[in-house]
């Protein structure tokens, strides 16, 4: 080959050379790019769920909290004969109260939940809403047995569709269930329920969880 075809061919080379980079440096900006943006939209995507999973938890602490305090009466009744009635009105008070935080914040925060979540997270959330339900409702029908009348609900209508079976498949007394075995089952719901979240969430990402 002589030095003239050589260096022809060599400046050819070295122009497809150059000419191909571009292309390919371009391509390789655009997925960089790509991944960039989907990182970003998980990362937004994860910390909304977060957010949504920890204002459901905070919530249903405060109610768990609330309907707890409503058993504290309830037991010293048996106790405390002569005030008896103290304690039922006490019972009651605390039960509305947290009847109507149930109708404001953690109904609220359920419709978010309902919005915002995986199906892991939306069946761990059934379980608190239904082991609430049950210790609520419970713990009114123990009160209305007290004093002898029904307590105004709200637009909440009792009892809780399937209450009686589900009280029964846990092997409870439909009429007279042990309020406390409904209030530790109500935290092991809530305990479960954060557990799921943490696991959804994952330590650096959104696992894939539905």
């Amino acid at each position: 080959m002589d030095s003239g075809l050589a260096a022809v061919l060599g400046a050819t080379v070295g122009a497809l050379g150059t000419g191909a980079t571009g292309p390919a440096a371009a391509l390789l900006a655009r997925s960089t790019a790509r991944h960039q943006v989907q990182a970003e939209n998980m990362r937004a995507l994860r910390e909304s769920r977060r957010a949504t999973y920890l204002a459901f938890a905070e919530a249903h602490e405060r109610y768990l909290d609330m309907l707890s305090t409503t058993l504290i009466p309830l037991s010293r009744i048996e106790r405390f004969p002569d005030q008896r009635e103290e304690w039922i009105a006490k019972a009651h008070k605390r039960w509305d109260q947290a009847l109507k935080y149930r109708q404001n914040e953690v109904q609220k925060i359920r419709a978010v939940l309902d919005l915002d979540t995986t199906r892991p997270v939306a069946e761990a959330a059934l379980e608190v809403t239904t082991r609430f339900a049950l210790l609520s409702s419970a713990t009114r029908r123990t009160i209305e047995a007290l004093m002898g009348r029904c307590l105004d609900t709200g637009p909440i209508t009792p009892p809780l569709p399937g209450y009686v079976d589900i009280l029964t498949e846990d092997g409870l007394d439909p009429e007279m269930p042990d309020l406390d075995v409904l209030q530790d089952r109500a935290r092991e719901a809530y305990k479960a329920f954060l557990r799921t979240a943490a696991d959804t969430l994952g330590e650096n990402g959104l696992r894939n969880s539905g």
